[in-house]
């Protein structure tokens, strides 16, 4: 019985001079979360409808002071955690597990009174039994702990502490560990039966591989119904962080009231049966009861079920909860899974309100869920999702679940409820859809569309290689059984498309993965495609129903990659099917495309104040944002890009990744629901030693948006932010909410040349904080050279007196060579640019000193480069970072071909703010360098200047 499926990768990191904010991303491992649409659709709600005044604060994880942390979970998954001010931005990337499956993640946020004390933990689904039963410590996947042993000055590997057993001799403790992959062995105690072991992050995965072992949907219904504790392989009976184990229960507020019973029921009649550990199922708790007080007096505090049970057999179509709590409002928590044609459903349990004056009945009736779906203008499937639950308090407190799926398993449902009473509730979920990858549909004998599914949304991604359907076809059908020898023995495979099912006997793989060798012979038997039934026949079991999508066993097994496109279909429809064949020749047409999608939908939608009877969401053209998307650089590299948004009340917030994208690509992303006070976020993050950017914007209006991501050049200067951010949730994003440090800003005496790398193109794109090499800065005064200082973080620093006075400053990055001339006078107030911060925070004046800053839009194609020969325009902007700063009055601009041998001075045209344009020609490609560089001049009307010399800042390519 596999868990749902999530086809995602680990992103690399690069370590360079950039910072995001205020530091690079850091790595530690943790020690320490077929109903028909629904009718009745509806117009996008506004986000924040219900919450505008809500008297958030910044949030406060007590010990991180980082922008950003990549966490490794015991098990293997990778958790990243971004500061965006006073917020975080939380993104989930689940491992492969033994079998080959990659488990939904929860991540868990609960927040104190006015939004301080956030904790968050990411539980994947496959540990959820482990918790709840207490034989794993929850700390261990407590993402801000983890977090915080960097800042404690805590190093990778950490460590963790296994118990095996009362008392075993030393010999006896080394043998349970010998065979745990990527551990060391820190310290033994044979008194105890434990040992402290120390895994290294690269490692995690094969260690919970060789400690969990297999994990089955339904361990968590048989602790909670059978009290059946979770078994770890080796004999280990429990794991917890080393020198830390956190309190067995979560402390409750003793109110002195009486206390009633609570008995929720949860039923399901519809749908799939399937075994959720012992039993057969139409419904599968995958997360633990809960009920956690709102208003009341005892607000905040969360009460587990104290039984659970089946009320049928053979399927169980009906289990309850029971629950002993004090009078007060609560919110019901919990989540379930559902099948449908084989295909996995995550459902929702939540009850955002119900009232508790005495012993109270609550029955939750699956059947009366709706799907979480959005219609779009063209067509659309789901690349990747997550659902959002978020709730607040009548103190404030409050708190959500982020959940994080992959491809194939992101369908979400959700049962109807009333209005809320106390506070604000919304239930979320933030889009990644796509062209379908492939359609299928029968065209003989008659008309029968099909839902296949590749096995992931991922365009080449390294060690995923499959090979994707291309073009329209259409071909014969025939049933190839296990596609062993014999059966094609029987059939003629040659210009066909094969159906099978997946043949579980073979040397290594996962009981629900396509082989290698079966989809070869079917090449090899002359079939141009596969169809391959989610149904597996041989190994342990000898028939199984797999969830879809079905991975290729060579994900996770070194085997060579089958040259042959395949598409999974559920069982019920392949055996349509073959009744079909029965009674004569079946064609199918298949259309599909071997590239990254022309076309992307980013959307974040929400229901507001409570689940209505409707879940689907209908989106215009006039609603979105049409983006003209291009991924710039000169090689074929991995990129992500990730989504965010944020709504007035929340801390946190889920992330969601479009991975294994190609820089040097181009398509459209249409983004939206158009929504005045949602803060949307993305986070492009490129491979290849490349910088990242982001950006922090507000959708308030539909039309066309270009974006080009990191275009060169890349100079120092200072991101601009967006003013309706301010407008939409004002407060939220200054003061002590800012994102940015500011660019050349002085606190107190303290000079700091902090930059960013700016392009012409997106100069919204923030790409963090550029220190620069203490070597390759330099500041002057009256022709003398000042001395250098030092900060830990932030690099080189310069000590001023306070009065006003001219400062010469030159620095290098990379092939810019840049050199500014201003007036410096000690702040007396703390005003930094609206958004950005200082380094030192708040505590002392500051502002940002008035530097004069250039940006160059070169009108290049996707790998930077221009026609040779030809004529083109070049933009360029001289701009400040200062409010209200001097007019721009000059700027001079020269271009060489020739790598900076001999300069071509270029007449300019002014166009007003600092903006002027250029008209230039370059002679033939063998007359050059290959590179265009630009040496470029500004003045400002108060005597400020800059000048700027990019060597190679960008390339030329033949006309042909």
């Amino acid at each position: 019985m596999n868990t749902s499926l999530s086809n995602l990768r680990p992103r690399r990191r690069h370590r360079i001079r950039l910072l995001v904010a205020a530091t690079a991303a850091l790595t530690l491992l943790g020690t320490a979360g077929a109903a028909a649409r629904p009718d009745e659709p509806t117009a996008p709600a506004p986000a924040g409808a219900a919450a505008a005044a809500d008297g958030l604060r910044t949030v406060s994880l007590p010990g991180l002071t980082r922008a950003s942390y990549r966490v490794t979970l015991i098990t293997g998954d990778e958790v990243t955690l971004t500061r965006d001010g006073g917020r975080y931005t939380v993104t989930a990337i689940p491992s492969a597990r033994a079998d080959g499956t990659r488990p939904s993640i929860d991540v868990e946020v609960r927040t104190g009174p006015g939004g301080t004390d956030t904790r968050l933990h990411a539980l994947p689904r496959d540990v959820q039994a482990l918790v709840a039963s207490g034989v794993i410590d929850r700390k261990i996947f407590d993402v801000a702990w983890l977090a915080a042993q960097v800042e404690r000055g805590g190093n990778t590997p950490l460590g963790v502490t296994v118990k095996y057993g009362d008392r075993l001799d030393a010999a006896a403790l080394d043998k349970r560990v010998s065979g745990l992959p990527g551990v060391t062995t820190a310290a033994k105690h044979p008194d105890h039966g434990t040992v402290d072991l120390r895994i290294e992050p690269r490692q995690a995965a094969a260690f919970w591989a060789g400690f969990k072992g297999d994990t089955g949907v339904g361990e968590l219904s048989d602790y909670l119904f059978d009290r059946v504790t979770p078994k770890l392989s080796g004999d280990a009976v429990a794991l917890w962080p080393t020198g830390l184990r956190s309190a067995e229960a979560e402390p409750q507020t003793d109110t002195g009231q009486p206390t009633y019973r609570v008995t929720q029921t949860y039923k399901r009649k519809n749908g799939d049966a399937f075994y959720c550990g012992v039993r057969l199922m139409t419904i599968c708790p995958m997360f633990g009861f809960l009920l956690a007080q709102v208003a009341g007096n005892a607000v905040g505090s969360a009460y587990e079920s104290v039984s659970a049970r089946c009320l049928d057999s053979d399927p169980c179509t009906t289990f309850e909860a029971t629950f002993e709590v004090p009078p007060g409002t609560y919110q019901a928590s919990g989540h379930a899974l559902f099948r449908l044609d084989g295909r996995d459903q995550q459902l929702n349990l939540e009850l955002p309100e119900v009232t508790v004056t005495g012993d109270t009945t609550i029955t939750r009736d699956a059947d009366t869920a709706r799907q979480l779906t959005v219609g779009t203008p063209r067509p659309t499937e789901t690349f990747v999702a997550s659902r959002t639950t978020f709730r607040t308090f009548g103190n404030g407190q409050g708190g959500g679940t982020l959940s994080f799926t992959g491809y194939g398993n992101s369908s979400f449902w959700a049962i109807p409820s009333p209005p809320v009473t106390v506070g604000t509730f919304h239930l979320g979920t933030n889009w990644v859809l796509g062209k379908p990858m492939v359609t299928m549909a029968v065209t003989t004998p008659g008309r029968v569309a099909l839902k296949p599914m590749l096995p992931t949304y991922w365009y080449r991604g390294p060690g995923f290689e499959v090979v994707r359907f291309s073009g329209r076809q259409t071909h014969q059908l025939v049933d190839g059984g296990l596609g062993r020898t014999a059966d094609y023995d029987r059939i003629s495979a040659k210009g066909k498309i094969v159906l099978l099912r997946i043949d579980a006997d073979k040397p290594a793989g996962g009981q629900c993965n396509v082989g290698p060798a079966q989809l070869m012979r079917a090449r090899a038997a002359g079939a141009v495609a596969v169809l391959v039934e989610a149904t597996s026949t041989g190994g342990p079991w000898p028939t199984m129903t797999c969830p879809l999508p079905v991975p290729p066993d060579w994900w996770f097994h070194p085997q060579e990659v089958a040259d042959i496109p395949y598409a999974a279909i559920s069982a019920g429809e392949a055996e349509n099917l073959r009744g079909l064949l029965r009674r004569g020749p079946v064609k199918i047409d298949i259309a599909g495309y071997d590239a990254v999608s022309p076309y992307v939908y980013t959307l974040h939608t929400y229901q507001e104040g409570r689940i209505p009877a409707s879940l689907h969401t209908e989106v215009t053209d006039k609603q979105v944002a049409t983006v003209d998307t291009s991924l710039h650089g000169t090689r074929a590299q991995p990129a992500s890009l990730v989504y965010s948004a944020f709504r007035p009340n929340e801390t946190a917030v889920a992330g969601v990744p479009y991975s294994y994208l190609t820089d040097s690509v181009r398509f459209t992303t249409y983004r939206g629901p158009v929504s005045p006070d949602l803060v949307r976020l993305q986070f492009y993050e490129p491979s290849g030693g490349q910088p990242g950017a982001r950006t922090i914007d507000v959708v308030d209006r539909a039309g066309p948006d270009p974006a080009r991501w990191t275009a060169r050049p890349l100079v120092p200067g200072a991101a601009e932010l967006s003013p309706q951010v301010f407008r939409a949730q004002p407060g939220k994003w200054e003061g002590a909410w800012s994102t940015e440090i500011c660019a050349f800003c002085r606190q107190g005496n303290t000079f700091y040349p902090i930059t960013n790398l700016v392009s012409g193109t997106a100069p919204n794109h923030i790409m963090g904080s550029y220190v620069f090499e203490p070597q390759n800065v330099r500041m002057y005064a009256d022709g003398q050279e000042l001395p250098q200082a030092s900060s830990l973080v932030w690099g080189p620093t310069y000590e001023l007196p306070a009065a006003a006075r001219r400062y010469r400053l030159t620095a290098e990055n990379g092939r810019t060579t840049t050199t500014w001339n201003f007036t410096s006078a000690a702040p007396t107030r703390y005003e930094p640019p609206k958004g950005f911060t200082c380094a030192e925070g708040t505590g002392s004046p500051c502002h940002a000193d008035p530097l004069l800053f250039l940006r160059y839009d070169t009108g290049a194609d996707l790998g930077d480069a221009v026609t040779a020969p030809g004529r083109h325009q070049l933009r360029v902007s001289a701009y400040h970072q200062v409010p209200a700063a001097p007019a721009v009055t000059s700027l001079a601009l020269s271009i060489s071909t020739d790598g900076g041998v001999t300069w071509k001075q270029l007449p300019t045209t002014a166009k007003g703010g600092g903006d002027y344009t250029a008209s230039y020609q370059v002679p033939r490609l063998t007359d050059t360098t290959g590179t265009v560089s630009i040496r470029a001049s500004a003045r400002d009307a108060a005597g400020n200047t800059v000048e700027q010399t990019v060597l190679d800042a960008f390339r030329l390519t033949d006309r042909r």
